[in-house]
């Protein structure tokens, strides 16, 4: 029994193998240089050199593939056996397929026919269908201010930008706000980044601009839509771009692509086609100006590509168009520049071709010289304080402590009618690793002092992982809990509400609305642990008081996502908004209170969703049961919308506490056309509209009362008005059909 345990746990052991031969056109006999020889599924390789001739010499363990390709040549395969050294001469045969081979329709037009090829062999040229092909790029982002004409320096604002930055015979200035470069290896899809990520920056960071500095890279245009800046784009490879696209032959290899209506989103370029394999070698796009993108004012593509189908070098360029201009003065205010650019060390013969932009990149040097420069300007610093306001919610005083979070300063609301409140919290300039906020508020109508205090503390683990201690004696919302802050993750702090409804929480609609606000003081622990690149969880213990009844209890969320792009700063983390994958969150709750135990058990899946040319689909749907006797403020409650604002988390007909329930399922969407209407329409079009179509159930079942209850509202809009508002047109359909007008002020959509 022994001597059979041993045998079965020794590894094998790995023999000398030595492959040596040349390689030869099976028609000519002529040598064939760079032929790519490896094993299969492995990075073990090498290359024919001039003459044709190879050499490997590899330690193997078992029975092995080895792989002969080359660009214009029917690939050969060979099973190899550990432990063999002879010599092997390959003969490929030609591949045959140029476009005198391509079948053309009388009438037909010849890029239709070569672009039919390209689709065909989609799945052996997509490398992202084909893991095993990876390759290692190296990422520089980088962020401009463009445009700023010498006329405009002489204005107060940018005059302190002129000295010493730029040439005086310069008309055009380009100037750094903010700079990465990282190394990433390519795996199919994904980019999975190195530990060597360096950053500069003076206004902006990737935290506070996850949503500016939107394109990673890496498109595939082979797949049926490419995502840029938060938006999905149709690709002129997709299986649907004919109707979409025109398409014109200009040599052998080269299609040249047109939309057929501006407005939508699509390209406009060339793509260079290997006629012998139908790869894409080379695409140049650009988005025509009138595309419907709020504050895009030019992108720019070029890529070129290696013959396994890795990207060889790819660029993006996008102009953010961020300016007042009129038609005296000009452009008052300057454009935001962000480049892209992905190069692969191992592929340099193949210079990509310039975007077509009116300023291209300073040189590295340069460009650290102004960052140096800049950043002691005063613009620069107060560009920085205006910058944290509007990204963090905090107000930067240039010490060690901030104003705390500005919601906190003044509010309206009913229970106190003016709250006014002196918050604050320290930063990083005291320290990395602790950070402690408070606040202290004054409430006219309820003649009453209320505050809150929090220490956060950033564990030394190689994963993020906060504690959190906190106190907090304000008034809540009582439909408000852990998953309804869960589906607002990047606000900035407008009480979980959406911005509008937050502004306007003090104006409700009819005398039947419920002020749904209670006083609560609370001691919480909360714990934040990151485990996976795609698990973190959440826990909280919590004990406190409000309605009349003490509580305590202990809850934990799990949140579990794949592949989504995340920011994290000091104390705040952000995610990004285009996430194609979902995201799921399980949660469950145990507790007590003045009368008994309870728990709570609930699932939730959300995504935004791009279809493409058929827009966007953002949608929530979550359920769950408690069990025990708990007071109303414990059930679960559909979270009503009670003003005249419109708010995509809330129930826009249903009054507060009108739907309460320990058994529950919910469902919210909202489609967001991009256009795809409207932009058919001339005239209409210019106006950028967007079509926007809203359905929302919630079902719910009271176990005290032994009843059901149904709500369910279906409304249709129009977004973008004016690039700054959207109108919605709501009917509650159960129990009672209602109607109402809704506005939402929301900014690039």
């Amino acid at each position: 029994m022994v001597i059979v345990c041993f045998f079965l746990c020794t590894p094998l052991m790995a023999v000398e193998t030595i492959i040596v031969g040349e390689i030869v056109n099976e028609t000519t006999g002529e040598a064939i240089p760079n032929v790519n020889i490896h094993f299969r599924g492995t990075k073990i390789g090498t290359t024919s050199d001039e003459n044709g001739s190879y050499v490997l010499r590899v330690d193997m363990t078992g029975k092995a593939q080895l792989v002969f390709s080359a660009v214009g040549y029917f690939t050969q395969r060979f099973d190899i056996e550990p432990g063999t050294m002879a010599g092997l001469q390959v003969s490929l045969r030609e591949k045959v397929a140029t476009l005198s081979e391509i079948v053309v329709a009388p009438n037909e037009n010849p890029a239709l026919a070569l672009l039919r090829q390209v689709r065909a062999h989609r799945a052996e040229n997509d490398r992202t269908l084909h893991t095993e092909n990876t390759s290692t790029v190296q990422r520089e982002q980088t962020l401009y201010v463009s445009h700023i004409q010498k006329r405009h320096l002489r204005r107060a604002l940018w005059r302190s930008l002129q000295a010493g930055m730029m040439a005086q015979e310069d008309s055009t200035y380009i100037l750094p706000l903010y700079k990465e470069t990282q190394t990433f290896r390519l795996s199919g899809h994904e980019m999975i980044p190195a530990n060597d990520q360096r950053t500069q920056a003076l206004i902006l960071t990737s935290t506070d601009y996850s949503t500016l500095i939107g394109s990673e890279g890496n498109l595939n245009f082979y797949a049926n839509s490419v995502s840029l800046m938060g938006h999905a784009f149709l690709s002129p490879l997709a299986s649907g771009g004919n109707l979409y696209y025109r398409y014109y032959l200009a040599g052998e290899d080269t299609i040249h692509f047109r939309t057929r209506n501006p407005f939508y989103a699509t390209f406009n370029g060339e793509m260079v086609i290997d006629t012998s394999t139908f790869a894409l070698k080379e695409i140049h796009a650009y988005v025509p100006a009138e595309v419907a993108v709020n504050y895009v004012n030019d992108i720019h593509v070029s890529q070129n590509l290696a013959p396994d189908g890795t990207i060889s070098e790819e660029q993006i360029s996008v102009l953010l168009d961020f300016t007042i201009k009129t038609e005296k003065a000009g452009t008052v205010f300057p454009t935001l520049l962000l480049t892209t650019s992905l190069k692969n060390p191992n592929y340099q013969n193949n210079p990509i071709t310039p975007t077509n932009l009116n300023n291209q990149n300073p040189p590295s040097s340069a460009t650290d010289t102004a960052f140096i420069t800049l950043d002691s300007l005063p613009l620069i610093r107060t560009a920085k304080w205006i910058a944290t306001i509007a990204t963090t919610g905090y107000i930067p005083t240039g010490t060690a402590v901030d104003i705390g979070h500005v919601q906190e300063i003044l509010q309206v609301n009913k229970h106190e009618g003016v709250h006014v409140g002196l918050p604050f919290r320290t930063n990083e300039k005291m320290s990395e690793v602790v950070s402690l906020e408070a606040s202290v508020g004054y409430g006219f109508k309820d003649r009453s002092v209320k505050g809150m205090g929090r220490i956060s503390v950033n564990l030394p683990t190689p994963r993020r992982h906060i504690l959190q201690l906190e106190y907090n004696d304000h008034y809540v919302w009582s439909e408000v809990d852990d998953f309804d802050r869960l589906l607002r993750e990047n606000s900035m702090g407008w009480g979980n509400m959406d911005f509008t409804a937050y502004a306007f929480e003090a104006l409700h609609r009819d005398s039947l609305c419920v002020n749904t606000a209670i006083r609560q003081r609370q001691i919480q622990f909360h714990w934040f642990g990151d485990w996976t690149p795609n698990l973190e969880t959440h826990a909280y213990i919590r004990a406190g008081w409000q309605d009349g009844y003490a509580y305590q209890s202990l809850s934990t969320i799990a949140r579990f996502s794949w592949g989504e792009k995340k920011y994290d700063g000091y104390f705040l983390r952000r995610y990004a908004y285009s996430n194609k994958y979902p995201v799921l969150y399980a949660g469950f709750e145990t507790g007590h209170w003045t009368d008994g135990l309870y728990a709570h058990l609930r699932l939730m899946l959300t995504q935004h969703a791009h279809l493409g040319m058929g827009g966007t689909l953002t949608y929530a749907l979550q359920g769950g049961a408690i069990f025990g006797q708990v007071p109303n403020t414990l059930l679960w409650q559909a979270s009503a919308n009670q003003g005249y604002a419109y708010d995509p988390y809330r129930f826009t007909m249903l009054h507060g506490n009108q739907l309460l329930a320990d058994k529950y399922v919910t469902l919210q969407t909202e489609w967001n056309g991009q256009g795809i209407l409207f932009n058919l329409i001339p005239g209409v079009r210019w106006l950028h509209l967007r079509e926007l179509v809203e359905a929302k159930i919630a079902y719910g079942y009271l176990s005290s009362e032994k009843k059901n209850h149904l709500y369910a509202e279906v409304g249709v809009g129009l977004g973008n008005i004016l690039r700054v508002c959207d109108l919605y047109s709501v009917w509650s359909l159960s129990p009672t059909i209602q109607w109402g007008m809704r506005f939402r002020i929301h900014l690039g959509l």
